[in-house]
């Protein structure tokens, strides 16, 4: 009988081993984060990125770097506005580049909710929905 308890115990304790080696890493920090934008056709040169902070978001867009004052929820619900996004001019780029910057400030810009699952950010509003990936500090 106690051979059977012993192994019974043993076989709980490693199911339990195995159960916590799958366990999702905690998700990165919204604040602080810089997040690069995942695209389906990444243009040349310095891919889109976002980072949050100080009530503002702050980024580039592939062709100038933005930002903008943000507004977030205080009870943990996960809702944001991102107000008026200011573009600093940096000189002229292709249109293919204007265009990618065009949209994820268009999607940027009617934010409503976001989502973070281990290093995913997932950002969703009236135009759309983005989906960042973390970058290594």
């Amino acid at each position: 009988m106690k051979h059977i308890l012993l192994a019974a115990s043993a076989a709980v304790l490693l199911a339990a081993c195995g159960a916590m080696e799958k366990k999702e890493p905690p998700p990165k920090p919204f604040v602080g984060t810089r997040w690069q934008v995942l695209l389906e056709s990444p243009p040349a040169g310095q891919i889109p990125w976002v980072r949050f902070g100080d009530g503002r978001v702050q980024g580039f867009g592939g062709c100038n770097p933005f930002s903008a004052p943000i507004i977030q929820d205080s009870v943990g619900a996960k809702a944001i506005a991102i107000q008026r996004i200011e573009i600093e001019p940096r000189g002229v780029c292709d249109a293919s580049i204007v265009a990618v910057q065009r949209r994820m400030l268009e999607v940027l810009q009617s934010v409503s909710s976001y989502t973070i699952a281990a290093d995913v950010l997932k950002m969703s509003g009236s135009a759309g929905t983005l989906t960042f990936h973390a970058l290594p500090q």
